[in-house]
């Protein structure tokens, strides 16, 4: 018997294939709007405080457990296909790998297509990087993480560092 959860994302799923059949030129606004709702269905991770920044010129969000280690960070890059999520959909995700793993998470809202083409996405996340080590966070103690194509990003992050010997 599928849970509760599992049924819970089923429709929401449903919902928006739906709703694109019904719009199938839905303006892009309006579907970044429609997938803001990705993180509804996440509880909470508790005694994570969230704060907005500028990572070198790229929105972020930290996310900061209670007694974390200041010094580690996971860099987290979201998934929507480059064109929807944002640091704002992903943020209690995030949050909960942050807890988990005991470190502050840095996610980032990276601009996104069509208005920005490749390789917009991996400049700002390769900004984000080099603005990380300016604040003094040592390179082993960065890791990179994402989702969908988030993940994709994180490792074109990394090769991105390596080129440029960062």
């Amino acid at each position: 018997m599928p849970s509760k959860q599992s049924e819970e994302l089923k429709t929401l799923y449903s919902n928006w294939t739906v709703a694109l059949a019904a719009n199938p030129e839905m303006p892009v606004d309006e579907l970044r709007q429609m997938f803001e709702h990705w993180g509804d269905l996440t509880a909470e991770p508790g005694g994570v405080d969230y704060i907005e920044t500028d990572a070198g010129g790229v929105p972020a969000m930290w996310a900061v457990p209670k007694g974390c280690a200041e010094d580690r960070v996971l860099l987290c890059t979201h998934g929507g296909g480059y064109v929807t999520g944002s640091m704002y959909s992903h943020r209690k995700l995030y949050g909960h790998f942050a807890k988990a793993i005991g470190c502050r998470a840095l996610i980032l809202h990276y601009r996104r297509a069509p208005e920005h083409v490749h390789p917009a996405q991996v400049d700002d996340a390769a900004t984000a990087y080099c603005w990380l080590l300016d604040q003094g966070i040592k390179p082993n103690h960065i890791a990179l993480t994402g989702d969908s194509a988030g993940g994709a990003l994180a490792i074109s992050t990394l090769l991105r560092a390596r080129e440029r010997n960062l």
